[in-house]
């Protein structure tokens, strides 16, 4: 079987012919899983909606990456979607062909900074992982290439300052708040350490636009398990093919300049792809935080304790899945900032995300690191209900009780543990009784907060360990389901 690539992909009549007549609008530093199954899809479709009419030059930012792979293969991959979407299965396989250039900057760093002289380029996408929106102390203005992507970056808008071009629209997609303020800060700091003058500071702030960013797209990656049925099924050999899942949002924030801007530049709205422009990602982020990975660390303490494995599990269980739905719409939706009938529709598309079929997602993975989970994803909703007179909300108290359970080891049914050490210490000794749940509830160190401060909160989860050491955890599910 041959490996793809563009002889093969015109055979087989997988792409555009006139793909590579492209300009390339769009420099994208990253090579990996995420932003080729989130961003490169999204381009893609526009191109083939005839919305775009661009391409994309990929930048691997570090010494190691993909682009030698993407090259072997006339930079062509295979997006598999599979999952729910508007209750029906999705199974879609597409060759992106919207990949102009792959370049390694460790390699061709003359290449990378002609990509500035271009004319045509329009946007900056980055997704160089959480740590990549730093300067580094290595970073130095004669290295070919510095080391830090805000340092590689500055020297490619300084490039196109001094070719007289025009500025860009710059959306990175690194997971931390406020992401398009944080690399605009770092940029400059970088452009003064390198000297590079007020004139190109200016025009670095003044002529470029910046936003700030959410994305969610669940993406699998290569699928190892299944990779040569699937190479069978499509006909071609495919190293650098990518699984996700249908549903995508990408949420970008500005002022309405910025907005405008960025809508004008990828119009995916017209396509029903939803791509949201506003002031703030915090909302978002939150509706995010709350209403997706807050029921999930909920599951990973309340159903391990009552036998389940997997999210695809506990969707599978009337008894649990209801229990998870009625915390989303009583326990959280009610304290969110965001309109109730938007919050609501995310809250459907999230349980159908939930019930994907092709994703074992396992309840042992998500309870990772739970205390600092719960601490980011669960307690601020515990205290907005408090706060507005809801009373303790009861699912949320559970799961904080089945976590105190499994790490004080005083179920009768053991999960998996896995913590830092020194949040396992705290547990330690610990048993079902009030006082010791009590004295973990006030552990600062733990929590950040006294947890006992809020108004019986304490004194329901003292309850809740003591019927889960009973063994009646799946009692206190169906009660509240």
């Amino acid at each position: 079987m041959e490996t793809l690539n563009a002889n093969v992909a015109q055979k087989l009549g997988l792409t555009n012919p006139k793909n590579d007549e492209r300009p390339i609008k769009v420099v994208q530093f990253g090579e990996g899983n995420f932003l080729r199954a989130f961003v490169d899809w999204i381009i893609q479709q526009l191109n083939n909606a005839g919305e775009f009419n661009g391409n994309v030059a990929i930048v691997q930012p570090l010494p190691f990456g993909r682009v030698k792979e993407l090259n072997d293969q006339d930079r062509l991959y295979t997006v598999i979607l599979e999952g729910l979407k508007n209750g029906k299965e999705v199974q879609s396989r597409e060759v992106i062909d919207s990949i102009g250039a792959a370049l390694n900057v460790y390699e061709d760093w003359e290449g990378y900074l002609a990509l500035a002289d271009n004319p045509d380029l329009q946007i900056v996408i980055s997704n160089t992982t959480e740590a990549g929106i730093a300067t580094s102390d290595e970073d130095d203005v004669d290295a070919q290439p510095p080391k830090s992507y805000p340092a590689k970056l500055t020297q490619l808008l300084k490039r196109r300052f001094d070719k007289g071009l025009p500025g860009l629209l710059i959306i990175p997609c690194e997971l931390i708040a406020d992401n398009g303020i944080a690399l605009r800060a770092t940029l400059v700091e970088t452009a003064k350490r390198f000297g590079y003058g007020e004139e190109f500071i200016n025009w670095l702030v003044t002529d470029n636009t910046f936003v700030s960013t959410l994305v969610d797209r669940i993406v699998p990656g290569f699928p190892r398990d299944n990779a040569e049925a699937l190479w069978n099924e499509l006909g071609y050999v495919d190293n650098n093919m990518v699984k996700a899942e249908p549903f995508a949002l990408w949420v970008v924030a500005g002022d309405q300049a910025a907005q405008d801007k960025v809508n004008e530049l990828l119009p995916a709205k017209r396509l029903g792809i939803d791509l949201v422009t506003c002031e703030q990602v915090q909302p978002y982020r939150e509706r995010k935080v709350y209403l997706l990975n807050g029921p999930h660390t909920t599951m990973a303490q309340v159903a391990r304790l009552a036998g389940l494995n997997t999210v695809g599990e506990v969707m599978n269980d009337d008894i649990v899945r209801s229990f998870i739905e009625r915390e989303m719409h009583e326990e959280i939706i009610p304290v969110l900032t965001l309109p109730e009938e938007e919050l609501n529709a995310f809250a459907d598309a999230v349980l159908e995300r939930f019930k994907n079929p092709f994703v074992k997602h396992s309840l042992d993975s998500i309870g990772l690191n739970s205390v600092s989970k719960f601490t980011a994803r669960l307690l601020p909703n515990v205290k907005r209900n408090v706060e507005q007179g809801r009373g303790v909300p009861a699912r949320i108290a559970l799961a904080l009780a089945g976590l105190y359970a499994a790490y004080a080891g005083v179920a009768p049914t053991p999960v998996n543990v896995t913590d830092a050490d020194e949040v396992k210490a705290k547990f330690a000794g610990k048993g079902a009784k009030a006082d010791d749940v009590k004295a973990i509830l006030a552990d600062t160190d733990l929590w950040g907060e006294d947890l006992t401060a809020i108004d019986a909160l304490a004194d329901v989860v003292a309850a809740d360990v003591a019927a889960i050491a009973e063994g009646r955890i799946k009692e206190l599910i169906a009660a509240l389901a």
